[in-house]
């Protein structure tokens, strides 16, 4: 059973969320501006797109959403260092300067579910020591979607923690939280150093940025609310297994 936040604490006025969605050819960004057009908490969240060196028609999509949805708070912010790391990073450091208290991080190929900012601002409302947030991350029915992926996903999530965990001889790597489905403190972010400004081919900042927080903070400033949900498509396990 879906587990759905029914209220939202009440917060004070300077406490906001921004969101952060790194993208490099993602012409189906739509979906993922729709998820979070729809959010059912909307109150004073922003949102930061940053591209990271399209070379197709990511950038018209986005326009063509802006122009339909003209009230929907939206920058678009260029980084020409390559890497999610990077790209992020500036998507995070623009909303933090910006004083934004959270700022959550979602990817261009993800749908989250019309409960996700609820679920964050919950999160961080109801545990004052927490310092970042996670939630489950589910398979999208998308044209990369096969039958037994809804198990599939999460099963692997699972197992690249665990076997991360025994390589690194390190339990904490059982705490990290996905990139696609996170969110963290302005505090935190700026007190760990952001995240690794790297491409995903020399190493996954999602993963050393729990680590970071884990490790000053301890596990018990991790927070994984289940009813965080964001659907994300397998085209990247198809391309790459997993």
């Amino acid at each position: 059973m879906l587990n759905i936040p029914l209220y939202v604490i009440i917060i004070s006025m300077n406490e906001r969320l921004a969101i952060v969605v790194p993208f490099y050819n993602e012409p189906e960004i739509g979906r993922t501006l729709d998820g979070l057009f729809t959010q059912s908490y909307r109150r004073d969240v922003n949102h930061y797109l940053v591209d990271n060196g399209s070379t197709d028609n990511t950038r018209d999509v986005i326009e063509e959403f802006r122009k339909e949805h003209e009230e929907f708070p939206l920058k678009i912010i260029e980084e020409g260092q390559k890497g999610t790391g990077a790209a992020a990073d500036t998507g995070f450091t623009a909303a933090i300067q910006d004083g934004f208290t959270w700022v959550a991080r979602t990817d261009a190929d993800s749908v989250p579910n019309p409960y996700w900012t609820a679920a964050i601002v919950n999160s961080f409302a109801l545990n004052p020591d927490i310092r970042l947030v996670g939630g489950r991350t589910t398979a999208l029915k998308d044209r990369d979607y096969r039958a037994g992926d809804r198990l599939l996903l999460p099963a692997s999530i699972s197992s690249a923690r665990l076997v991360l965990s025994i390589r690194h001889l390190d339990l904490d790597y059982l705490s990290v939280v996905n990139g696609a489905n996170m969110a963290t403190s302005a505090e935190t972010y700026d007190e760990i150093g952001g995240f690794k400004r790297s491409s995903i081919d020399e190493i996954d900042e999602d993963i050393e940025y729990s680590l970071d927080v884990i490790k000053r903070f301890g596990k018990s400033s991790v927070h994984k609310d289940p009813s965080a949900v964001v659907a994300t498509s397998m085209r990247r396990i198809r391309e790459y297994g997993l």
